[in-house]
This record gives structure tokens, sequence and C-alpha cells, in this order.
């Protein structure tokens, strides 16, 4: 025989029964709690948002982004615009005939910042235009404030992922023309060189650093693994004395060492 906490004699069937009891009541409560535990991690949320927003963006469907806009939102695009919501839902138009095209959502990771939240993850967007076929890969980070028991995104911003350019078919023939030294000035004291290696022509501080340099037509190739397109500049007798690098958005120029002048 067990006392129980009232000092009552209880036997062990009836304490058993109890904890039985007691038991089942703190199963239910822990089953009643897991669905709002579950909804304390909004990543599932956040991921079928997001990509229920970009699914809206070749069809031009507003709905879907004015409910999730906050009103003061500010949208900065991989070109460098920056549109509050009203902007961008006029903006916002289905694709023309002949375009089409998905962008998919991959890599979300959601970080809680008391009511805000930070939202990152790559974009893996398809597009043809008349039969031709794109891929571009961005990357974005949004965030977003806790109103009630919604989601409001306050700011978003992307950008696209950098990768090589497709070579365009041209002539080598005149590679060593283009074949040398090039320096910013005189003065200083690293130079970019040229050379061929192995069929194909090379760009860099020296032979081991240098990356080639992929053909988009005779005189203009785009720097592998970079963000650059060189471009080979010939004065008014054909010669090519002058290099020219396409740095975000800004020429940078190098002309061709003395001791190279003869090519």
């Amino acid at each position: 025989m067990i006392r129980g906490i009232s000092g009552a004699v209880t036997s062990p069937c009836a304490q058993a029964n109890a904890t039985l009891r007691n038991l089942g009541v703190a199963m239910f409560c822990l089953l009643m709690s897991a669905p709002a535990l579950a909804a304390s991690d909004p990543t599932s949320w956040f991921q079928s948002t997001t990509q229920a927003l970009f699914d809206a963006v070749a069809a031009g469907d507003k709905a879907v982004w004015d409910k999730v806009l906050d009103a003061d939102c500010r949208i900065t695009t991989e070109d460098g615009e920056v549109f509050d919501k009203v902007k961008f839902l006029e903006d916002l138009r289905p694709l023309p005939p002949g375009f089409s095209g998905q962008i998919k959502v991959r890599g979300l990771t959601v970080r809680s910042v008391g009511r805000a939240a930070v939202v990152h993850y790559w974009l893996d967007e398809v597009e043809d235009i008349f039969d031709q076929h794109l891929h571009t890969t961005y990357v974005e980070t949004d965030m977003y404030r806790r109103t009630g028991d919604s989601w409001k995104a306050v700011a978003m911003q992307v950008t696209v992922v950098p990768r090589d350019l497709e070579p365009i078919e041209v002539s080598s023939a005149g590679w060593t023309a283009l074949v040398g030294d090039y320096r910013y000035s005189e003065k200083a004291s690293s130079r970019y060189q040229v050379f061929v290696r192995d069929g194909a022509l090379y760009g860099g501080r020296d032979a081991k650093s240098a990356t080639q340099l992929i053909p988009l037509a005779p005189l203009v190739f785009f720097q592998k693994g970079s963000i650059h397109i060189i471009v080979f500049v010939q004065d008014k007798s054909g010669a090519v004395n002058e290099l020219r690098e396409l740095h975000k958005y800004n020429e940078v120029r190098m002309q061709r060492a003395a001791a190279d002048t003869t090519h």
C-alpha cells in the first residue's frame, strides 16, 4: 500500500491508473503544442511564398506581390534600379510574345532578428527568347517584418551571379598582333601579359595566374572567371597598342609596353 499526497492510502493499481491518466494528459498537451512549435519555424512559409512570388513574374501577377510587399517596401534590382511598391507593381507585366521562362528558388535560409527576418536564397532562371535559351543565376536577400500573424517584405535586393560567357567562333590568326605586355602607366610596376598557350589566348599579371581570354569578337574577349571584358584597340594604322578593361561599368586603359611596340 502507498500513501498518497493527501495522506490517504492508495492502492498500487489506483496509483498506476492515475499515472497513466497523467501521462495521457501530457501526451495530449504535447501533440496539441506540436503544430505551434512547427509554426514557430517560418522557413517553409518563406520557401513557398518566395516561390509563389517568382512564379508570378512571368505571368505579371500583381496580386501575389501586392499581398506580400509592405507599403513602404524598397526593391533594388540587378540593374541598380530602386523601386517602391507602387512603381514595382506598375512595371510588373506578363512576358511579351516570344518570351517564356521560369524561376526556381533554392538554398533558402531564414535568420530571425526579433520581429524581423532576413531571408537569403538563390534564383535559377531559365528563359527562352524566340528559341534562344538563357540561364541566369541570381542571389537575393530580403528583409521581412512580423505584422500580427503574417510577414511583410520591407526590403528586397538581388544581384546577378557572374559566370563565364560562351565563346564566339573567331579566327585566331590575328592573335599574334595582340600578344605582349600592357601597363597602366610607365610608373606602374605590374604589367598585364597577353600570350598564347595551347591554342588559346591568355591574359594576366604573370603566366601562372593568367586566365583564358574567351573570344566574343576578333578584338573583344571575356576574362575567364571574372566580370571583366578585355577590348584590344587598333590605332589608325591598324596596330594594336592599347587594351581596355571594362571593369564594373568603367574603362581602365593599358598601353602596350615600349619593348613590344613592334607587334
